[in-house]
């Protein structure tokens, strides 16, 4: 089954040490492009959740966010910047003694300066915390690309059935297309002969060159291999995207081959409906991975 290259995944883990948040986003594009954003204390594990990425996902555009939400209980102890405090003292005092300024510093006073606190703690998300939850995120998002990518296959399935409902009135129509053609042709050839010296044999001959010439039947043919390899093709598992594009560069080629060649007004419009629903194909799958 094809997966679509667009998805989106949330889901939040909580551990003894704290929360973890991850989003995971996918877009199209033609090559596989990863983007992790950590937090910056654990950058060292990129490598190893890009390395799983692509483990799972083969083509598209993929954007991870992972945030961290470590536990009060987990909190490290408060620690007091003296260089800082005193510093404040200092000038509390100087500008008291410069200015005549009255007033004392209170705790109070010192508790409303943020910098002179701070928490010293290990940021660190747990590697199995990181990694199990990670892979369960990215898990998440190929469901979701898999219902996506259903959805399209229905949608191809149905255009490709329409396309191979032309081409079963072209090939019906063409033996009575061909043959009143070929009809006409001899009935001018005839009067032609009749009036002058011309080799009659040898203008049937070069008709029926011509006539060959004219044939769809072999473009037919390979316009429903085509198709059949398509209908194959979007059953397999694998990435099929690009193996898709190329074979819809083929049915174009056959159709536009029919179309110049059949001097017929239902088929030409039927090839019309043919090249309609090629390009709507064209676009769903450039959505395929």
């Amino acid at each position: 089954m094809p997966k679509s290259m667009t998805g989106f995944a949330k889901l939040e883990t909580e551990s003894p040490e704290g929360k973890l948040y991850g989003e995971a986003r996918a877009l199209n594009s033609r090559y596989l492009e990863i983007s992790i954003k950590l937090p910056r204390a654990d950058s060292l594990y990129e490598q190893k959740l890009r390395d799983l990425v692509k483990r799972h996902i083969k083509r598209g555009k993929v954007d991870v966010t992972i945030k961290w939400e470590r536990s009060n209980e987990q909190a490290g102890a408060q620690k007091v910047n003296e260089n800082v405090l005193a510093q404040y003292v200092e000038t509390a005092k100087t500008l008291k003694e410069k200015y005549g300024l009255k007033g004392d510093l209170t705790i109070d006073n010192i508790f409303s300066f943020k910098d002179i606190f701070s928490y010293e703690e290990n940021n660190n998300i747990n590697e199995d915390v990181l990694m199990q939850s990670f892979e369960r995120l990215i898990a998440q998002l190929n469901q979701e690309r898999e219902k996506e990518g259903d959805l399209i296959r229905k949608d191809l399935t149905a255009r490709s059935d329409a396309v191979a409902s032309n081409i079963a009135a072209i090939e019906e129509r063409w033996p009575l297309t061909i043959k009143m053609l070929e009809n006409r042709l001899r009935e001018k050839i005839t009067e032609m002969t009749a009036a002058s010296s011309i080799d009659e044999a040898r203008v049937l001959q070069e008709l029926a060159i011509y006539m060959e010439r004219l044939d769809i039947a072999e473009e037919i043919v390979r316009l429903k291999g085509h198709i059949e390899n398509f209908r194959d093709t979007l059953s397999s598992d694998d990435p099929v995207g690009r193996k898709l594009d190329f074979i819809i560069q083929e049915m174009v080629r056959e159709s536009n081959t029919i179309g110049s060649k059949a001097n017929d007004l239902f088929i030409n419009e039927r090839v019309i409906q043919i090249k309609v629903e090629i390009e709507k194909i064209r676009e769903q799958v450039q959505n395929v991975e």
